[in-house]
Parts: structure tokens; C-alpha cells; sequence
């Protein structure tokens, strides 16, 4: 479970530095925030990660993967509701390790 945890973690956290990476300028200089769209691509610097926004069983996905996809490697998808996380077996084929799905959209909590 711990490891699960980690993993959907390790997920969260390549999303957001894409994005965070994406958008930096020169050091000191403040980054406007970038709008990604389905299609749009990003390198993460100083990494073999690239993450590319796409459209998934009509969701808008962010996937994060190693630029060489080999075996043994894993990548992230990323909806506003899911997260899954796979590992590849071959370059061409992955198997999926971990998925979780945010089931209410208006949580709650209890005090």
C-alpha cells in the first residue's frame, strides 16, 4: 500500500514539475503560468521525462513517460479524476500497476 502511495505521489509530483519546468524563464524572472492543450507537449530539463496532454475515454489526461520507453520503466496518466500509473514490460507494451478514481467530485469533510 505504501508503495501504491508512493507511486501515485511520484505521479502528482512529474505532473506538476512539467508544468512548473515548462513555464520557468531565466533565473529571478517570474513565470506566468502556461495553458497546456490536447496535443501540446513539454521536456522536462535535466531529466529523459516528457509529459504530453491528450484526450483518454473522453478525459483531458496529462501522461508523463520516459522519453526511451523501456522495460522495467513506468510512466504517469493524469485526469482531474483518475490517476493510473503503468510499468512497461516491452517498449511497446505497458501493464498498469496502479489506477485510482476520485469517485465524488464535491467532497466532504467530517468535523
Amino acid at each position: 500500500m505504501v508503495a501504491r502511495i508512493a507511486l501515485i505521489a511520484l505521479g502528482v509530483a512529474a505532473c506538476g514539475a512539467a508544468v512548473l519546468l515548462a513555464t520557468s524563464r531565466a533565473a529571478g524572472a517570474p513565470a506566468a503560468p502556461a495553458v497546456l492543450h490536447v496535443g501540446d507537449t513539454v521536456r522536462i530539463a535535466g531529466t529523459d521525462v516528457g509529459c504530453a496532454v491528450a484526450r483518454r475515454d473522453g478525459a483531458t489526461t496529462v501522461e508523463c513517460l520516459p522519453v526511451r520507453k523501456i522495460a522495467g520503466a513506468y510512466a504517469t496518466l493524469t485526469s482531474s479524476s483518475t490517476v493510473r500509473v503503468v510499468r512497461f514490460r516491452t517498449s511497446t507494451v505497458a501493464q498498469t500497476v496502479f489506477r485510482a478514481k476520485q469517485h465524488d467530485s464535491n467532497p466532504t469533510t467530517c468535523r
